[in-house]
């Protein structure tokens, strides 16, 4: 009884080699040959199941395929007319080394030659077939008999099959998928998935991590580059390739045959080009300057979202500068070099350092010289290198040139907090109010206090 729950068909189960959602893969080998396989077998028995199909069109195009380079042989398959819990289907073939355990200790040179191979096999897989992958991640390449291969083909994409995928249902692995692949699989180009998937896989594979960053991975990103994790004076050049390659947008990446092209070059290119080789040293420099680094890749964030925070002050002020202009169409807006407004909204002493500020005024004048009464509307912010955001509103009426005033008001309210948070939204939104309050009485007051110019020659 043992023996026979032991069996899949011809084959005796010696372990588990691995399992997923669909299937499970055993290490087998048949009674009268001791070589073993890899026995992928299928969990569902119905046969309009999703897997189930997938499972078909997989064996199929193995078959199809035979011996073709760049592909894990297909050695024996089972597709029962009417599968059962003792009567499953099946697939062997060879056991072969995972890519990441055959690549382990190998320089840059060799890993890349080895992508460069699978990206040859994905390119004419779609220049031959328009067949892709859909599953590429390095859990699913191989090397056998000194070649590296590519594996599991249950997720393939046949330019003249049905799509089995709906829409917001995840195909291929998480850490490696395109995100059109998520949004819309059906409609989604396959092949610039598949250029997606291997730009992951090649860095997980080049920097001997188990996961990739999420999303796109743009050249530059400190603590995220190839050469971070190993050292290489040509390391610049994967990562700009990476940065392609991830691009969210499947238009922005690159053909397979250009990657193809590109990590072919590559190789040639470390190995003739003269260079001065400084990443050793680097790698002493990045321990040396991390923390300022550090410090500027924070003041950057602040200064990015101080800069949202100007555009969002703008916003909220422009519906008071539109009833200034309409009150007087020579209304001047935006105003970043006034005198007055630069002493009004004179900076204060703070313990912390400021990294940013941003100072603007509308200015209102009936006419121009010296003690023609003027209406100003200014408004600033001031960026502490703590994160803290400081905002400025001052209203005034008064004659040109002098600090007299016939009207003055400044903002009083709460006038500082988080750059960024919540609570600097709520800042701008209560002290904009209240600058259209003060705005509307100095308006009244600026009127009252021009002389009637009618008579003026």
């Amino acid at each position: 009884m043992e023996a026979a729950i032991s069996m899949i068909g011809p084959w005796r189960r010696e372990g588990i080699l691995g399992q997923g959602g669909n299937a499970t893969v055993w290490r087998a080998s048949r009674l009268d040959d001791s070589t073993p396989v890899a026995l992928k077998v299928i969990d569902s028995t119905k046969v309009d199941d999703e897997s189930y199909v997938r499972f078909i069109r997989e064996v199929r195009f193995l078959r199809d395929q035979g011996e073709a380079p760049g592909i894990l042989p297909l050695i024996d398959s089972h597709l029962p007319t009417r599968p059962s819990k003792r009567d499953r289907a099946w697939l062997a073939m060879p056991i072969a080394t995972p890519i990441a355990e055959a690549l382990e200790g190998l320089p840059l040179e060799g890993v890349v030659q080895a992508m460069a191979t699978i990206a040859n096999t994905l390119e004419r897989l779609e220049r031959e077939l328009n067949v892709a992958h859909r599953d590429i991640k390095p859990g699913n390449l191989y090397r056998l008999d000194g070649e590296y291969l590519i594996g599991d083909f249950g997720l393939i994409a046949l330019h003249d099959a049905l799509p089995l995928t709906g829409n917001g249902r995840q195909v291929g692995p998480a850490h490696f998928t395109a995100y059109e692949m998520i949004l819309d699989p059906s409609s989604a180009d396959p092949h610039r998935a598949d250029v997606y998937s291997l730009g992951k896989t090649l860095w997980v594979l080049a920097t001997g991590q188990r996961f990739p960053p999420e999303g796109h991975q743009p050249v530059g990103m400190r603590k995220f580059e190839v050469g971070d994790f190993r050292p290489h004076p040509r390391s610049h050049a994967l990562d700009q390739e990476v940065d392609l390659m991830t691009r969210l947008s499947p238009e922005g990446r690159p053909s397979k045959q250009q990657v193809a092209r590109d990590l072919a070059a590559w190789v040639e290119l470390t190995s003739e080009a003269p260079v001065i080789d400084v990443s050793e040293a680097r790698m002493r420099l990045r321990a040396k300057i991390d923390r300022a680094m550090n410090a500027q890749d924070a003041e950057d964030q602040y200064k990015n979202l101080a800069h949202e925070a100007a555009r969002r002050l703008q916003e909220l002020v422009r519906p008071i500068n539109d009833e200034l202009r309409r009150l007087h169409p020579r209304t001047k807006t935006d105003v970043m070099n006034d005198k007055l407004t630069s002493n009004v909204l004179k900076r204060h002493e703070y313990p912390k350092r400021v990294i940013w500020d941003w100072r603007r005024c509308t200015i209102v004048a009936a006419f121009e010289g010296p003690m023609a009464t003027t209406l100003r509307v200014a408004r600033g912010l001031e960026l502490l290198d703590d994160g803290t955001l400081h905002l400025y509103l001052t209203v005034h009426v008064g004659p040109e040139g002098t600090f007299g005033s016939d009207f003055h008001w400044s903002y009083r309210g709460v006038t500082t907090a988080r750059v960024g948070s919540v609570e600097a939204e709520l800042m701008l939104d209560i002290g904009v109010k209240e600058l259209a309050t003060a705005a509307t009485q100095a308006v009244e007051i600026f009127v009252d206090r021009l002389p009637d110019l009618n008579g003026m020659n």
